[in-house]
């Protein structure tokens, strides 16, 4: 039995509680300096960004589009462990104005694919780069996708790279039920 003092409840506020304001402050974009440029998020640790400019994305949008993966994943699949929360604390998102090109990959029903154009990719357990998405925005891109490899690395030592397929297991259904969910919830803020 738990109760509502139990880490694993406290919901995406947990964030809120920087102790490092100071720093957030003085990590800004700056037009006037070379790009790309590694920005301090908010809430988060040692969370970053890397951005090709000012425009892709102000941090308090990215921090909180964090925020909500991270109260949709509570929602859908819980973090009793704090696993995903720590992740989300000290990942790196590189921002890019183009998609690219990977030789191979799988599609979200597990089919390998060959020379295929992406607009994200999962690099480690905490870095992943991300195309800016359509119409400049964070909920058309595909960064709740990659937030959930990054979570699933940090509860099962995998991203299961071929996602709903049957060669690796943790990517379910329900997985992409709350990308489409989350991102739902970024369309609301119009981020």
């Amino acid at each position: 039995m738990c109760s509502i003092s139990c880490p694993g409840h406290q919901g995406a506020g947990v964030f809120l509680k920087s102790e490092q304001k100071k720093i957030y402050k003085k990590s800004v974009c700056n037009p006037e300096k070379p790009f790309p440029q590694m920005i301090i998020i908010p809430f988060f640790d040692r969370a970053t960004q890397i951005v090709p400019n000012c425009e892709t994305y102000p941090k308090h949008k990215t921090a909180l589009a964090l925020m909500v993966f991270y109260h949709h994943w509570l929602k859908w699949f819980g973090d009793e462990d704090l696993l995903v929360k720590k992740s989300l604390e000290k990942v790196m998102i590189e921002w890019d104005t183009k998609k690219r090109k990977v030789k191979k990959g799988f599609n979200l029903e597990g089919e390998p694919r060959t020379d295929v154009t992406i607009n994200g990719l999962t690099r480690s357990k905490t870095m992943i780069w991300v195309w800016q998405g359509n119409f400049h925005r964070i909920a058309e891109s595909s960064l709740m996708h990659e937030l959930v490899h990054i979570a699933l690395r940090a509860k099962y030592g995998h991203g299961d790279a071929d996602h709903e397929g049957s060669k690796y297991s943790g990517w379910t259904i329900e997985h992409t039920a709350m990308i489409l969910e989350a991102k739902e919830s970024l369309r609301s803020f119009d981020i």
